[in-house]
């Protein structure tokens, strides 16, 4: 038995911040040997981004690098000088998967493109993650999370429900949603590319676009436009019952009650109130008809109760209730505790945190997060170690600035 789901793979990632990087981590946790390429003297771009302890920034220290980063080894290395570019192709030589997030184009100026790398390697397989892919009109485009999030649906859609569209602008959701989309959906398909070699023997270039990851997650109402022409609307006047989070004495709850059998559930957890007795309430077509009148009486009931009653209590019942959760409650949270949704690890600088777990859980291969690499950690035990630099090779390329 395996000790970890993906231990026999070796992964070369050549990619910053968010995307890439989070893709790297996917492989990492579950036992990938990862080794992380950054560029000399600075390292990826995210050891500079907060949030800092104490707020004091240092490039071992940054949360956003330290969560991105776990279970790696750090090489520096610079692949634009003749001989980074030589080390580089003799690490994807036996390399499994590249994975890089450059704009596109970038490989094929250092002369690392697929078709050089795929003539090294044929089994290689090279996931390029980018904000609009490879191909296509805007494949130039300089892109960002914020970008591929506002041009999604999605993106429009938040604020989901509002009164005046032209008054409520849409807002970005928070943290790296594109990034995070795109990096989860290149891990998906990089494994699809492993079966595929396993089946064939060769390796295969997958691209990926953060932009249309995320709107695959819009797809229901990209279909319905497309089968119906009806676009998508934001005005809360026209949504169902239930669709936004409702107030509670000591915060908010989502709560649906369109179907007659959770509308039933929820008189009973709030009392059977009689203003909801009422005739004009009595089906789904007339709850929806009346949605107006609905709404406001809901929500004075919801206000004499406290959110952990009514998602207790309405779940007992089998009522779809659930909490809005903030940060601190999520990370709080026993049931996420009881999952190990969260582990602690020590940092040899940054110390020790309590930071996100591996995303799933898998009984004969369970998946560990260990800590990120320190700038350049791993350099003399990959050169010297694995190909073969000579002690004068290596401070050799120290003195160049190659690592």
């Amino acid at each position: 038995m395996a000790a970890a789901a993906l231990d026999d793979l070796k992964i070369v990632e050549y990619a910053g911040m968010v995307s890439g990087p989070m893709c790297g981590k996917l492989f990492a946790d579950m036992g990938a040997e990862v080794i992380k390429i950054e560029p000399p003297g600075v390292g990826d771009e995210a050891r500079s981004h907060p949030p800092f302890p104490a707020d004091l920034p240092h490039p071992e220290k940054s949360g956003l690098y330290l969560y991105l980063n776990t279970s790696k080894k750090s090489l520096t290395l610079d692949p634009a000088a003749p001989r980074g570019a030589e080390i580089f192709k003799r690490l994807v030589r036996d390399a499994d998967i590249l994975l890089e997030n450059h704009p596109p184009g970038h490989m094929h100026r250092l002369g690392l493109g697929y078709e050089v790398l795929h003539a090294l390697n044929p089994r290689l397989i090279v996931t390029s993650v980018t904000p609009f892919g490879q191909s296509g009109p805007y494949a130039g485009w300089k892109g960002t999370d914020l970008i591929e999030w506002a041009m999604s649906l999605t993106g429009y859609n938040t604020p989901t429900l509002v009164n005046d569209p032209a008054a409520e602008n849409p807002l970005r959701a928070p943290g790296r949603q594109a990034d995070m989309m795109g990096a989860t959906t290149a891990a998906a398909a990089t494994m699809m590319a492993l079966f595929h070699r396993e089946a064939t023997g060769l390796g295969q270039w997958v691209d990926v676009g953060c932009w249309q990851a995320v709107v695959n997650t819009a797809k229901i109402e990209m279909a319905v436009y497309s089968y119906a022409g009806m676009p998508y609307s934001r005005l809360r006047a026209n949504t169902k019952a239930g669709l936004e989070p409702s107030r509670c004495r000591d915060g908010y709850v989502y709560v649906l009650w369109v179907v007659d059998s959770h509308f039933e559930a929820l008189k009973e957890l709030l009392g059977h109130p009689a203003a909801l007795e009422a005739d004009l309430f009595n089906d789904t077509a007339q709850r929806a008809e009346y949605d107006d009148a609905l709404r406001p009486l809901i929500q004075q009931e919801l206000l004499k109760y406290d959110m952990d009653w009514l998602v207790r209590e309405g779940q007992k019942i089998g009522l779809p209730i659930g909490p809005v959760l903030t940060v601190a409650q999520a990370a709080e949270h026993p049931h996420l505790r009881a999952r190990g949704a969260f582990v602690e690890i020590d940092h040899p600088v940054a110390g020790r945190f309590r930071y996100p777990g591996p995303l799933v859980r898998l009984t004969a291969t369970p998946p560990t997060a260990r800590r990120a690499p320190l700038l350049g950690e791993h350099n003399e035990d990959i050169l010297c170690g694995r190909l073969g630099c000579s002690r004068e090779e290596f401070a050799g390329l120290r003195a160049a600035g190659v690592i």
